[in-house]
């Protein structure tokens, strides 16, 4: 018998157990939509070859290695530097965690209905009008995986370089703008973060706790050493009010704030890609919300912890300007010219490095599982190939073997191949055109919003009613206005992304991201017309039918989808052979047993083997 991702409970057993149904603790506000509506739980249809074995303490960490709070703030740290200063980094910080919560939030609450390793792009097709339910799936699903594929790239390619860094910090020689170099350091971090995909996965929860206490530490260091080792601070005043943004060539001041929340933008992302780990969690309806969103509130604060203290001992613009030999990072300079320490500087780098190394490795890990989901329901060419899993000491073909035991780790193998494959291709890019490749890698948190705005337009649209039941629910009021919020917050950050950090506006300084994402919508457009229409379909529900049911109580439009078919049609669900056509049955007259074709050696049926059964007025109530 097929297994699913989680025990199924039939509508009669998951009423009569909702007495002792545990809700994990957040703020009240944030809980319970209605106490007296039960938690209702979507369960789907695919057999559990992953392990479950993390825990909120893993989607906390994998959630944390996806931010990499002090690795991203450092390494744009010039962008808010340049269009603001102090005022852009204290404040924007503060804005952009902020609406990052909300759009969490948003997911966080989907994710607690719908617990499938499918995550954004199942959210899109289970939410969206059945008309437009398999091309939201489609479109949603392309853009997190490209978003996932181009955001590994731009942490391992930025890591590579300060590896490289390290050398121009104490050489005349290194210039950090020599790509050949900088791409072979860039294929190493690569290789290593696959080999730990490959070989490590059955200790992917230590890792996730490891990374926890390695940014943790990095951050306190950093912050501890740079607060000794100063001579020379700025007051408080100064950096509470402190806006400078004369580098930035004539931005007026307000646009200059907004292209200043760059850098917070492109951290704290990454958090989308958490709801595809659902198949190797120990609780996902519960365990993935209170992961999501108890990251992104540890991620901002930690944020602040960080940057405080760098604005504490930032130094002027123009000693910034001046003092920058050997094309180094700026945070390089700053960690140099503060703690007028070689040694102390290099090890603030190294320890970078290592947050940049564990994000490699968590980028790897959900842009794997997300490509095995999405070619699972036949979303890529060649499915067989991409859903193949293997053990950790052997081989296990998907449908095949023995269930994996505790003690072994099953992965996604050609996945995990695939996600190391483009971005090594993507970095070819580099050594072609610096403009196209910097353009690759800022389109990563473009698309991976867009991903994440999808679902939740479709939220908004069929007025919330469809995550009714949620374990995770925001009240009425509140979760609209969180809804609404995160959609402005995704539309906004869409425009600051794109524009130029600085004037005036030349073929070097032009921001390509806008580009990449118009080449991307075009051949995700293609592509579902070509493939997609013909060979995609939507997450497969073991109650699908009691699903349409109900979205057919709630006024959902069920004539039919883009293809002009059902939805039962784009979006198959389990039904035994056996088993009658539910469309066959008036809901207000239950089926008798002799209604059933109960196979060989079946002559009667008793009440429990019934499916489960609702008057027509219950469901519409």
């Amino acid at each position: 018998m097929t297994e699913t991702l989680g025990a199924y409970q039939p509508a009669a057993d998951a009423r009569a157990s909702t007495s002792s149904t545990h809700h994990f603790a957040l703020p009240a506000i944030l809980e319970f939509e209605d106490d007296n509506v039960p938690d209702q739980v979507e369960h789907f249809n695919y057999k559990q070859e992953l392990n479950r074995k993390l825990t909120v303490t893993s989607i906390i960490g994998l959630s944390f290695a996806l931010m990499d709070v002090p690795f991203g703030v450092s390494s744009t740290i010039h962008i808010s530097v340049i269009n603001g200063g102090s005022v852009t980094m204290l404040y924007g910080w503060v804005v952009v965690s902020v609406f990052s919560l909300f759009v969490c939030l948003s997911l966080a609450e989907i994710s607690s209905k719908f617990p499938t390793s499918g995550g954004i792009y199942h959210f899109s097709a289970l939410l969206a009008s059945p008309r437009y339910s398999l091309a939201a799936s489609w479109f949603s699903g392309w853009f997190l995986l490209l978003g996932m594929w181009t955001l590994t790239v731009s942490y391992i390619f930025c890591g590579a370089q300060f590896v490289l860094s390290i050398l121009g910090m104490g050489s005349e020689v290194y210039h950090k703008k020599n790509p050949l170099i900088t791409l072979l350091v860039y294929y190493v971090v690569v290789i290593v973060c696959g080999i730990v995909n490959l070989k490590l996965s059955r200790k992917l929860d230590f890792i996730s706790k490891a990374c926890i206490h390695w940014t943790i530490y990095t951050v306190l260091i950093i912050d501890v050493l740079l607060l000794v080792f100063s001579t020379s601070f700025n007051d408080l005043m100064h950096i509470l009010t402190n806006f400078d943004n004369s580098l930035s060539g004539g931005y007026h001041p307000v646009l200059s704030f907004l292209i200043g929340l760059q850098p917070a933008s492109f951290t704290l992302q990454g958090y989308g890609m958490i709801p595809a780990m659902a198949e190797e969690v120990e609780n996902p309806k519960s365990d993935i919300p209170r992961g999501l969103v108890y990251a992104v509130i540890i991620a901002g604060i930690t944020g602040l912890i960080f940057i405080i203290p760098i604005l504490a001992i930032l130094p002027e613009l123009t000693v910034l300007q001046k003092s920058s030999p050997n094309d180094l990072y700026p945070i390089d300079l700053i960690f140099k010219l503060s703690t007028k320490s070689l040694l102390i500087s290099i090890m603030f780098v190294v320890l970078l490095v290592g947050t940049s190394l564990f994000a490699g490795i968590g980028c790897i890990t959900t842009a794997s599982r997300c490509t095995y989901a999405f070619a699972r329901d036949n979303g890529l060419p060649f499915q067989e190939y991409w859903v193949h899993v293997a053990k950790d000491n052997g081989i296990l073909r998907s449908g095949e073997g023995t269930e994996p035991t505790p003690d072994e780790a099953t992965v996604p193998k050609n996945a995990i191949y695939l996600s190391m494959a483009v971005p090594i291709v993507f970095g070819l890019l580099s050594l072609i055109s610096s403009s196209a490749f910097n353009a690759f890698m800022g389109s990563a948190v473009i698309s991976l919003s867009i991903a994440n705005g999808i679902p939740i337009l479709a939220l908004v649209i069929n007025k919330r009613k469809k995550v009714k039941g949620a374990p995770f629910r925001l009240k009425s009021i509140l979760g609209f206005f969180v809804n609404y919020m995160s959609l402005c917050w995704i539309v906004l950050s869409f425009f600051v992304l794109c524009m130029p950090t600085r004037l005036p506006i030349t073929g070097r300084s032009m921001n390509y991201s806008i580009v990449v994402i118009v080449v991307m919508f075009v051949c995700i457009l293609i592509s579902y017309y070509v493939w997609g229409k013909k060979n995609f379909h939507g997450p497969l529900m073991d109650n699908a039918d009691q699903y349409y049911i109900e979205l057919d109580t709630l006024g959902s439009d069920t004539t039919g989808n883009a293809n002009g078919t059902s939805l039962e049609a784009s979006m198959p669900k389990r039904q035994s052979k056996n088993s009658p056509n539910p469309a066959d049955f008036d809901l207000g007259n239950p089926p008798s047993p002799t209604d059933f074709d109960l196979g060989e050696g079946g002559s009667t049926m008793d009440e429990h083997d019934l499916p489960p059964y609702e008057p027509e007025e219950t469901l519409r109530s």
